[in-house]
Order: C-alpha cells, then sequence, then structure tokens
C-alpha cells in the first residue's frame, strides 16, 4: 500500500448536536489522544482537531485500514464509541481527505459560519500535535498548503463579511422579539465567544446587556472594556426573570435547568423569552423548548437558519472553486517526495524481519491457539510500525541529507535503486 492521507471526523454536516458534543475533545483529552495514537498501529503522523462544530483526526499512514481501526478503537475506549454511532463518522482517503481538509481551512466546510474561530481550533490543533511530535514532513506539508489556501480566500473575498454564531444570535432575537433597543439581553460566559456576542448585541443597539460569569474577575473585566453591567453568577436566575434574551457562551456544564426555567416562566407570567445556546457541550437544558412563552435555539438551529444566508451562497463558489484548484495534484505532490522511497524500503525490510523472527518462534514454541497467533501478529505490525515511523520522522527533518540516506541503506541493506532515488539533486 502506498502512503496516504486518511480523515475520520464527525460534524455538523454529518451528525446532530446531541451526538457531537460526545465526542468533543478538552485540550487534555486531544494531548492524550495524539500520545496514544501516534503509538498506534498504522499511524504515523496524526493531528486531532476538536471544537464545537467538528472532531476530526489527520493521519499520514501507510495502511489506510490500519490506522481507521486504531481510530475506532481509541474512539471506543475514550468515549465508549458504539458501533451504531460510527454512521455518524466520514472517513476521507487520498484526494478526498486532502480536498477536505482544505475546505475545512478555506471555511467552505466550517458549519455555516466563515468564522475565525474554525481557522485559529485547526491551527491550535497543529500546533498541539507538532509539539507532542505528532507531525512530520507531510502532515506538516499539508497543514502550510491549507493555511495558503485560507489566505488566499481571504484576499480574493476582499471585504467581503460572512454571518458568525454571534450575529447569528442577534438575527433570531430580533426575529422574536423585533426591535431590540427596549430589551434586556443577559449574556453567559466572559471568553471570546461571549464577547463577540456582547459587540454584536451593542452594533443592534440593544437596550440593557449584562454579562454574568463564575469568575467575577473575568465578568468585570468583560463588563469595563465593553461599558456593560457585570453581574455574580449567584444571582442568575434573578438576570433570567428580568431578560427578555439569554445568550449562552460558555464552556462548562449545564446552567439553565428546565426545572429551573419553568419556576422563572410561571413567576415572569409566561412573558416571553428567547434562550440562545452557542455552547458545545450545552448549557441550556433542551428540554426548556417545551415550555410554553420560551423560544430556544442551539446552533444546530442557527446553522439551519444561517445556511440560508444569501451572502454565504454568494461567496462558497469562490472558496470552492480555490480549493478545487490547490487541491489538484497535491497528494501527488507529496507522494513524490525522494524520502519516500526509503520509508518504504525500510518498513518492507522490518516487515521482512519480523516475519522470519515469528516464523522462528511459532517453530520453536508452537504450535499456537488461533487468538494467540492473531496477538503475535498484532505485536509484529506494531513494532513494524513504531521502528519505522520513528525513522520517518527523523528522516523528514533532514530533507537532501545523502550521508544519512547512505547510513540507513547501509545499516538495513536497501536495494541501492531506492538510495538513488533518494539522493537525486
Amino acid at each position: 500500500m502506498e502512503p496516504n492521507l486518511v480523515v475520520i471526523g464527525i460534524s455538523l454536516r454529518s451528525a446532530k448536536l446531541a451526538v457531537r458534543e460526545r465526542f468533543l475533545l478538552s485540550s487534555a483529552q486531544k494531548s492524550e489522544a495524539l500520545t496514544a495514537l501516534v503509538r498506534s498501529v498504522g499511524i504515523d503522523e496524526v493531528i486531532v482537531l476538536s471544537s464545537c462544530n467538528r472532531t476530526e483526526f489527520l493521519v499520514w499512514t501507510q495502511n489506510a485500514t490500519e490506522a481507521a481501526n486504531s481510530v475506532l478503537r481509541f474512539l471506543t475506549r475514550s468515549s465508549n464509541l458504539k458501533l451504531v454511532e460510527w454512521s455518524n463518522f466520514y472517513r476521507f482517503v487520498g484526494d478526498d481527505a486532502v480536498a477536505h481538509v482544505l475546505r475545512v481551512a478555506a471555511g467552505s466546510d466550517s458549519s455555516v459560519f466563515v468564522e475565525p474561530e474554525a481557522a485559529n481550533s485547526m491551527l491550535a490543533a497543529w500546533q498541539l500535535a507538532q509539539r507532542a511530535s505528532a507531525t512530520g514532513r507531510f502532515l506538516d506539508s499539508l497543514m502550510t498548503k491549507a493555511f495558503s489556501i485560507l489566505g488566499r480566500v481571504r484576499q480574493e473575498l476582499g471585504g467581503a463579511k460572512m454571518p458568525t454564531a454571534a450575529e447569528a444570535a442577534v438575527v433570531v432575537c430580533r426575529e422574536s422579539l423585533g426591535d431590540l433597543r427596549q430589551r434586556r439581553i443577559v449574556v453567559l460566559g466572559a471568553g471570546q465567544m461571549a464577547l463577540a456576542v456582547v459587540r454584536e448585541f451593542q452594533n443592534a443597539e440593544a437596550g440593557e446587556i449584562a454579562v454574568v460569569n463564575r469568575s467575577w474577575d473575568h465578568a468585570q473585566q468583560l463588563a469595563a472594556q465593553c461599558k456593560i453591567k457585570a453581574v455574580h453568577v449567584e444571582s442568575l436566575w434573578e438576570q433570567v426573570l428580568r431578560a427578555d434574551a439569554v445568550v449562552s457562551a460558555l464552556s462548562q456544564r449545564i446552567l439553565l435547568t428546565r426545572e429551573g426555567l419553568e419556576v422563572m416562566m410561571r413567576e415572569r407570567k409566561d412573558k416571553h423569552i428567547v434562550v440562545v445556546d452557542l455552547s458545545v457541550p450545552r448549557t441550556v437544558d433542551p428540554n426548556v423548548r417545551a415550555l410554553d412563552g420560551v423560544t430556544a435555539y442551539d446552533l444546530d438551529d442557527l446553522s439551519s437558519a444561517m445556511d440560508k444566508h444569501e451572502q454565504r451562497r454568494s461567496v462558497l463558489p469562490v472558496a470552492e472553486r480555490i480549493v478545487a484548484e490547490e487541491a489538484a495534484g497535491f497528494r501527488t505532490e507529496l507522494l513524490s517526495e525522494s524520502i519516500l522511497p526509503t520509508i518504504s524500503a525500510i518498513r518492507g525490510k522490518l516487515e521482512l524481519i519480523c516475519k522470519q523472527e515469528m516464523d522462528q518462534l511459532k517453530e520453536q514454541f508452537g504450535p499456537f491457539t488461533v487468538d494467540q497467533e492473531v496477538a503475535l501478529e498484532a505485536l509484529s505490525a506494531h513494532i513494524t510500525q513504531r521502528i519505522s515511523a520513528t525513522l520517518a520522522r527523523q528522516l523528514k527533518q533532514l530533507p537532501g541529507n545523502p550521508e544519512m540516506a547512505s547510513a540507513i541503506h547501509q545499516l538495513f541493506q536497501l536495494e541501492e535503486q531506492s538510495l538513488m532515488a533518494d539522493t537525486k539533486p
């Protein structure tokens, strides 16, 4: 099998929010995933991307089937993936995988918003993988290409501005409440998303905006920056009681329960309220939708609404055209890397050595049961992959080094033609 790119993931395009949030990975979990996967069978390089709209595994591999199985096993262990849920995950291989990564970077597959957070998440995932020594020449080249395309898309689109999640929240509030100038808005959270939400409501001339956050210091900082009111989290339900709209931009567990909001609605005498949850995992109980007087939205609802946005439809073909132009031939270019013949030769030699040793082991200590033979074969493949992947990463860091290539060929007694391929000018 030839080296290849494999992308396995779940996104807004393939699964509902209730499914996606189960596979959302924290920073610590992403680090753990990188450590586990880069040592797994079939995986030479890996990047783990996990954000509110997608969780994806970008893998450079010598064997796409082995790599996919390693990701499947990881998800089963770490997230209790059920076999029936596997249908929510997509799998792209080769040119299709390259095109998908470039589309995500360009924004044409980033849910319905071409928001800066999508590019920031991809950049952070790449940097984390580099720090974990989980990437090499191939995924690094792919990421460099992806961000060059993002730059080209932004340049060609010029001042075209796509709707963001924060803007969508304002749109749905205005649709439900009408003029916002006499309305009271409560924003939960004090991070970058909360800041964006506050700014959008200020642009919409909302009557009064209050920010509530677990950290009083952070709430005060955001309030001072935007010249709005900060409120202690202990007063959350009091704020909900008086609000016309509540927008949650938190990254914590559910704060607004159905039971709590039901009590508030009785006190409000069923006065209408709009609740928008921009968080993943959700911080608003989805069952609040059943309450009289409550209009609730989550990210999926906003996505469905904003997918029809006229400006998105007008600029999407531009991004798709750029991706198609840039993706054409890029995988072939990667596969033409002069180091590949040596990597393939090393792997073949290691597989031969392991097979010879396994044959001797079976002859000396066998016969083995079927389960024992399967375990031994898996161990042999794992050792081969680990050694070849480590050597490959070292070789990729030293391109055009004939002395290193010569030493590797002498050590593994590789064929002369692969050395000639590596040392060509």
